[in-house]
């Protein structure tokens, strides 16, 4: 695999308006994981500025990325995986803008997949309760702030977090295997490649 990095601030949209993909002649990929969890609050405690900067990550940036990938590639054969989350389809007290953009997220993988682009595969990927930095901030918020802490507390203090490796190699199966997948939603604990 050949790789194209471009160091940006994918929360600030004028930076990202700004992207231009190289022109490529082979396959492409694009893994679509611009996100943040947030602030972990109820939506009455939020701030203006941060709901809308929640947004900008972690929807409107990946709905930008998926336009410039789609339009720049639109004689390659391409792969877009949009990092998902099981939150999606889960109303998780304070956790409000992930979930509903994340929900948006599926969504516009259906749509992108009903549009038909020719050469074009597309997945919103369910990557499960991983050991990431994401979690240690699950576990630092107060208890009056985040309803389910003990929930992911116990995730953590029985060995349930999955590890980040086992994630990168089902990834990289979804990536050499994506012909074989019939749903565009995948969850990553469907996926046995033992």
């Amino acid at each position: 695999l050949n790789f194209n990095f471009i160091k940006i601030d994918l929360s600030n949209l004028e930076a990202v308006k700004k992207i231009t993909f190289p022109k490529l002649n082979n396959e492409v990929l694009l893994i679509n994981n611009a996100a943040q969890i947030g602030e972990i609050m109820p939506l009455n405690l939020k701030k203006e500025t941060s709901i809308i900067n929640e947004y900008n990550l972690n929807i409107i940036t990946p709905t930008l990325l998926c336009a410039k990938f789609i339009t720049t590639y639109s004689d390659n054969n391409k792969l877009i995986l949009n990092v998902s989350s099981g939150a999606a389809n889960n109303a998780i007290a304070s956790w409000n803008t992930y979930c509903s953009a994340k929900s948006a997220l599926d969504s516009l993988t259906s749509v992108i997949k009903e549009e038909k682009y020719s050469k074009l595969s597309i997945f919103s990927i369910h990557p499960g309760v991983i050991d990431t930095e994401m979690q240690k901030k699950i576990r630092a918020t107060a208890p009056d702030l985040f309803p389910l802490l003990n929930k992911f507390t116990n995730y953590y203090n029985n060995n349930q977090l999955e590890k980040p490796n086992v994630i990168a190699e089902k990834f990289l199966y979804i990536i050499q295997n994506h012909d074989k997948f019939n749903q565009n939603i995948v969850s990553i604990r469907d996926i046995n490649i033992n």
